[in-house]
């Protein structure tokens, strides 16, 4: 009898490495996620961080476009002009 009982439990404590492989598995996969979620995160935030520093490099060009024209007008006038007449030709 005492063969018998010993026969399963041996076919159990065979199989366990197996679980124990899977479980780590899972454990592995779990930890993947959450530094994939943690890399998304970070992807985000530097997206939006990039947004604003290219917006406001944007509005700080123009300011300064601006004060150049407002500083020398016929210089800006004449330049408008010769890029109206080039792109005039080309067309």
């Amino acid at each position: 009898m005492m063969d018998d009982q010993a026969a399963p439990n041996t076919l159990i404590e065979e199989a366990a490495p197996l679980v124990d492989e899977a479980l780590a598995a899972t454990d592995r996969k779990a930890d993947n996620q959450d530094e994939l979620s943690a890399l998304r995160a970070e992807v985000a935030r530097l997206q939006d961080s990039l947004h604003e520093a290219a917006s406001g490099a944007g509005r700080l060009a123009i300011k300064e476009f601006r004060r150049k024209v407002r500083a020398q007008p016929i210089t800006a006038a004449v330049a408008a002009g010769l890029l109206g007449f080039l792109y005039g030709v080309t067309r």
